[in-house]
């Protein structure tokens, strides 16, 4: 269900509850989903927008809002710092936006398959101990011992139907995993990795995901990544993708 804050200016915050953090976390959380400030026009302070925000924070007993915002809005990013949330992270929105035109170089020599129940508990362990970008790993005032939490119930969720799960390599320690969502020809790549010794996999086992999804027909491919992953922004532009959007993270944390 939506939350909603408005101010006399005119501006608005939308929020949702995440319980998936809150788990993680041990307290209620709230992610904002859509925001407009009068700042950014001229027409106001948006004080009494911020005030709400607070009082419906104290309703919901929160502890952590969350928010990713584009890069050009510094304005907002500027009033909403003065606020009291901090910059946590910078993430790119890449794509792929013709997959019919990816090529690989070479094929590569793997055989991709469903993630197995056997799989699962590598799986699970994976995310939690390898996967150290994001903006819960990111924030410095979450202690390092959540992130962990978070990957795996991800994972675990991810396992569990969120999304198809292909992997390479024998069970029960597969050597690498994609997960990923599929919808009107499109294919959003949710999470992958390599286990840390089969890191020479990650470009072929990639290709080979691409291959696989060009064809089921897959016309188009997005992802997220955190900017601060060097080895994974070099994968993807390697493999052709392109940046179509930069967002800041940005977190309030409560009493």
């Amino acid at each position: 269900m939506a939350l909603e804050v408005h101010g006399a200016d005119g501006g608005h915050i939308v929020l949702r509850a995440t319980p998936w953090d809150a788990r993680a976390l041990g307290r209620p959380t709230l992610d904002i989903t859509a925001i407009a400030l009068a700042c950014e026009d001229g027409t106001g302070g948006d004080d009494d927008l911020f005030a709400a925000l607070e009082a419906l924070c104290n309703n919901q007993a929160a502890a952590l809002v969350t928010l990713r915002l584009p890069a050009g809005r510094r304005s907002a990013v500027a009033r909403l710092q003065a606020a009291g949330f901090r910059y946590v992270e910078t993430v790119q929105r890449l794509r792929y936006p013709n997959l019919a035109r990816f090529e690989a170089t070479a094929a590569p020599a793997l055989t991709l398959r469903e993630a197995a129940a056997a799989d699962h508990p590598a799986l699970v362990t994976q995310a939690a101990e390898t996967f150290h970008f994001g903006r819960f790993a990111e924030d410095p005032a979450i202690p390092p011992a959540v992130n962990p939490r978070r990957q795996a119930e991800w994972m675990e969720g991810l396992l569990a139907g969120r999304a198809q799960v292909l992997v390479t390599g024998p069970p029960p320690c597969p050597a690498a995993f994609m997960a990923f969502t599929t919808a009107d020809g499109t294919a959003d790549l949710v999470l992958g990795g390599t286990r840390p010794d089969q890191a020479v996999l990650a470009l072929p086992f990639w290709t080979a995901i691409l291959l696989h999804l060009k064809q089921a027909g897959i016309r188009r491919v997005d992802t997220v990544i955190s900017a601060a992953n060097v080895g994974i922004a070099n994968l993807y532009a390697r493999l052709g993708f392109q940046v179509q959007e930069t967002l800041v993270g940005l977190h309030l944390h409560r009493p």
